[in-house]
């Protein structure tokens, strides 16, 4: 039971730090941006497929943000969103898979940081 409750406890303060390495074409140079996305998923039974279905789809809108829009007339940033995407949707399969291992294992992760460069 005390462990129960230490396990919720934890899981109320938990949060997911998507990054992604994106990057941003300037008239003279590139530059190297970091864009940081965060998912709490502290209010979701882990162990229900609703619970999983609904952080599936906060990691999705955690991608889209991170990567945000891009002008599909410029093929430099056409590229960039591309790379975005997959490095962002990479990192956040991992970060599923950390959650719910720990969720399964009844030792909820606080914090799982994934970086894709």
């Amino acid at each position: 039971m005390s462990n129960n409750i230490f396990t919720k406890a934890l899981c109320a303060a938990a949060a997911i730090a998507i990054t992604a390495t994106g990057f941003s074409a300037s008239a003279n140079a590139q530059s190297r941006t970091v864009r940081t996305a965060i998912v709490n998923y502290t209010d979701l039974d882990l162990n229900s497929e609703d619970g999983q279905a609904t952080l599936q789809g906060r990691l999705k809108g955690a991608v889209r943000k991170v990567c945000g829009s891009y002008d599909p007339k410029n093929l430099v940033d056409v590229q960039d969103y591309g790379v975005c995407m997959d490095q962002a949707n990479v990192s956040a399969q991992r970060a599923s898979v950390t959650i719910m291992a720990a969720a399964k294992s009844g030792k909820p992760v606080e914090t799982a940081m994934v970086i894709s460069n």
